[in-house]
């Protein structure tokens, strides 16, 4: 059985590589599991140096024969799609890390405000969310984020 897969980058993308093992997990420290894994990244700058090494550990409840290490580093990959799509855009875009607000149920409340606003403009099918706001900055069409 498979229990190790690495995988590198398309050519000119930002140089790193991973490696993945995987191992059969028992349940008694952690019920359900059925697999744990060692992920090792390591990030390198675009002149080819290598700058830092990253390693991870986890466990996961998809037995072996239904995620193989390659199906495993490959979730890996795919779980940076929320972090670009959703967390950067309000971290950028929204400035939500500049928020002063620290304090009660408000910053849960914005949070949920910001998530709504980016799932409407994305619903409408507007891609960059920035120029969405900027087409709302006209208060005359409360609806300038939809395209119809």
């Amino acid at each position: 059985m498979e229990r190790d897969h690495r995988h590198r980058p398309r050519p000119r993308a930002r140089p790193h590589r991973t490696a993945i093992r995987t191992t059969e997990a028992d349940e008694g420290l952690f019920p359900g599991a059925r697999q744990a894994f060692r992920l090792r990244r390591n990030v390198g700058d675009l002149d080819g140096i290598w700058t830092s090494k990253e390693i991870m550990y986890g466990i996961t409840s998809l037995p072996a024969k239904a995620a193989g290490p390659a199906h495993l580093n490959h979730y890996e990959r795919a779980h940076w799609g929320v972090e670009n799509r959703l967390h950067w855009v309000r971290d950028v875009t929204f400035r939500e890390d500049n928020s002063q607000v620290r304090t009660g149920t408000a910053p849960k409340a914005l949070a949920g405000f910001r998530n709504l606003a980016i799932s409407t403009a994305r619903l409408a099918g507007r891609a960059n969310i920035a120029h969405a706001r900027r087409d709302l900055l006209d208060h005359n069409d409360a609806f300038a984020v939809y395209t119809i």
